[in-house]
């Protein structure tokens, strides 16, 4: 049984991450816990009981109108749910989504956050310091941020990005390897090689050491050369039309390079396709 957190702002993004996140694990009994973060402002700087009673009276209101939305967002997503193996529950917290996620990510012991991103392309989103990047960096938990345009039907090869850094995987691939093999897709592994690129030694050890953490899966390797970390994820996964691309987030590394202001335009240019991140934490 998953344990899966849908962080939903009402929008229609969000209701699609809901929908991609049933559909890809149609085959898998999981619960789905959609949850929305209740950030008020502080009160004003006063005492006074009139201020008092009309800050509680403002937090009443809006917690009334969330419930409501939150009801709906359920609704709609028991209404297009892909397994009835799937159940839907709602959470209603009050703070940041950034802290509300990474409490409720522990109290839960979840498996992964799936989050909606506004336009077409989710890195594109993820460069401009959107929650889903802030989530990103932050959480353990793997996260799959999910375009709105994204299609769990069409996954038919996941596009794993890597720069054989990597010293140990342990379980923290199964995930991935679970949603290849519910959803019978190919993984096919790029390096991208550039003058700025470390020189990683024992590279054929440190396939297999990928190769062992994937199994049964066999893997397609690609070398991309003399082009930009972000130009040539952006190359490969249009060339291969992707349905998902995979990275993993290290201190001062590859996510990080994507996610840059200066870089964002050569990544994020109509790439749409659903990032799924995981933490080196929990290898």
């Amino acid at each position: 049984m998953k344990t899966i957190l849908l962080p939903t702002d009402f929008s229609s993004n969000a209701a699609k991450a809901a929908q991609y996140a049933s559909q890809l694990f149609k085959n898998e009994a999981c619960t789905f816990y959609i949850m929305h973060a209740l950030e008020l402002q502080a009160s004003a700087p006063s005492t006074g009981v009139t201020s008092k009673r009309a800050y509680q009276a403002i937090h009443e209101s809006r917690t009334k109108s969330t419930d409501s939305d939150l009801a709906n967002a359920l609704k709609q997503a028991q209404k297009s749910a892909s397994s009835d193996k799937h159940t839907f529950k709602t959470k209603l917290v009050n703070g940041s989504l950034l802290e509300s996620v990474m409490a409720i990510t522990e109290d839960l012991k979840v498996d992964l956050v799936v989050i909606g991103n506004k336009g077409a392309s989710a890195i594109q989103k993820a460069t401009f310091g959107s929650n889903a990047a802030q989530l990103i960096l932050k959480l353990s938990c793997p996260i799959i941020a999910v375009p709105e345009t994204a299609d769990a039907s069409n996954l038919k090869e996941i596009g794993f990005a890597t720069d054989f850094t990597i010293e140990k995987y342990g379980d923290g691939m199964n995930l991935l390897k679970e949603i290849a093999q519910t959803n019978k897709a190919s993984i096919s592994v790029v390096n991208v090689v550039n003058k700025s690129s470390g020189d990683v030694s024992g590279l054929d050890i440190k396939k297999r050491l990928l190769e062992n953490a994937l199994k049964p899966l066999s893997l397609n390797y690609f070398t991309l050369t003399d082009v930009s970390v972000e130009m040539g994820i952006h190359v490969f996964s249009e060339s291969r039309k992707l349905g998902m691309l995979a990275l993993i987030t290290k201190k001062r590394t590859f996510f990080q390079k994507l996610t840059t202001r200066s870089h964002s335009k050569a990544i994020s240019h109509n790439l749409d396709v659903p990032l799924i991140v995981f933490d080196q934490r929990r290898f």
